[in-house]
């Protein structure tokens, strides 16, 4: 009788050491993942701020980003509050965001977000004084560039109403007008016989 209860001991004490073995390899392997994806973070908030601050916006002095809710974090402030503020600081921390990423997933394969990106409007609150159309051209230049090294590895769609400040065989231009609408074969009634969406919200 007790050399069964020993032999059931041995056993469960053999048990309990290949458990932990097989737990202290999982935390082995967490451990290393948590570390990669960590550093992975780490370039892409890197990427991010290099690209933010090279655009000369004088509001900008550092950004980063957050490694809880991997989000912008712009001067010390979540992205939240900069969402809140507007202006051209909201439409330069989203592009920035948005190109970082585009560019982060083309060039790690482990990293899955889309190789397609819709721009609306990416001067939007810009002026027009000397600074801002530098602005606007290294925006545009980081277009072009992206468009070069990836080729048909993506796709930029850009929305904007003025023509792009630099000129580059990457990119093909489609003008919408009454005579040429986004949709074909609807014709547009013309602006006399519409009502603007902001029209119709003040009312």
């Amino acid at each position: 009788m007790a050399r069964t209860r020993a032999q059931d001991s041995r056993r469960d004490i053999r048990s309990l050491k290949a458990e932990r073995r097989q737990v202290n390899k999982a935390i082995k392997e967490k451990s290393e993942q948590l570390k990669a994806r960590q550093t992975l973070l780490g370039d892409l908030s890197t990427e991010f701020g290099r690209l933010l601050t090279s655009w000369g916006l004088p509001w900008i002095s550092t950004a980063v980003i957050d490694r809880d809710t991997y989000l912008p974090v712009v001067d010390g402030q979540p992205f939240e509050s900069l969402q809140a503020s507007g202006g051209g600081i909201v439409t330069s921390v989203n592009l920035a965001y948005s190109l970082t990423l585009l560019t982060f997933g083309l060039d790690h394969a482990d990293v899955l977000v889309p190789s397609l990106l819709v721009i609306d409007s990416p001067r939007k609150a810009f002026g027009n004084n000397a600074s801002d159309r530098q602005r606007a051209t290294e925006i545009y230049s980081r277009f072009r560039t992206l468009a070069d090294a990836y080729g048909e590895r993506l796709q930029l769609i850009i929305a904007d109403n003025d023509p792009p400040p630099i000129t580059s065989d990457s990119f093909g231009k489609v003008v919408f007008d009454y005579e040429n609408p986004m949709v074909p074969g609807v014709d547009h009634p013309g602006p006399d016989h519409v009502t603007r969406v902001e029209t119709q919200s003040e009312s």
